[in-house]
């Protein structure tokens, strides 16, 4: 008998976590599962201000940032909100600039270092800005599982293949060792463990 542990991933994008497993053989079979106790809702998602006091003078259209956690651009502004940026330079009065709009945080994929590209230039001398931004805590170790998991009312299942959906644990029976269709494959949160046959 093997056990074979997922590991974790998190979506930085959406939260969305994700519970992917390999070093199984298409030989084997499925023959337990270990299902959690305490489930995790998922990450948490945190505020962050970048203080910027570096941009040159002059039009700016585009400008590199370097500090850490920096944000991930966004793709659906129904996962997350908007970032702003605001910024004031001499003689001139604070402006607010909203992430979609008026600028952009590199590529839909993400780049690094990540800029951020304006839409209209910004001017003036002695530029200082904050860029004010949510991201999601993609560090596993700071998962919180506080969700309880009943075995008697859930549903364990397993995803290989070209997405062939396998019924391991459903309200408190097991799957009858099912053989794997894959070396590789993902269960949903409520499976910590498989147990194979290896």
């Amino acid at each position: 008998m093997a056990l074979i542990t997922p590991t974790v991933v998190i979506d930085g994008q959406t939260g969305k976590i994700t519970y992917p497993f390999t070093g199984v053989a298409t030989t084997d079979n499925v023959t337990g599962v270990v299902i959690r106790t305490k489930m995790c809702k998922g990450p948490s998602m945190l505020p962050n201000a970048l203080n910027i006091t570096n941009i040159p003078d002059g039009a700016v259209s585009q400008y590199t940032l370097g500090a850490s956690p920096i944000p991930d651009p966004i793709v659906s502004y129904a996962v997350r909100p908007a970032a702003t940026f605001v910024y004031s330079a001499t003689g001139q009065a604070t402006i607010t600039l909203y992430e979609g709009t008026d600028f952009t945080i590199g590529t839909a994929a993400g780049t690094t270092p990540k800029q951020i590209n304006f839409s209209t230039g910004l001017t003036g001398t002695n530029k200082a800005a904050t860029l004010n931004y949510t991201y999601y805590d993609i560090v596993v170790a700071n998962l919180v599982y506080d969700t309880n998991v009943y075995p008697s009312n859930c549903l364990g299942t397993m995803t290989q293949g070209s997405g062939t959906s396998i019924i391991l644990w459903n309200q408190g029976i097991l799957a009858q060792s099912p053989k794997f269709i894959a070396t590789t494959g993902t269960v949903n949160a409520v499976i910590e463990a498989l147990i194979t046959s290896a």
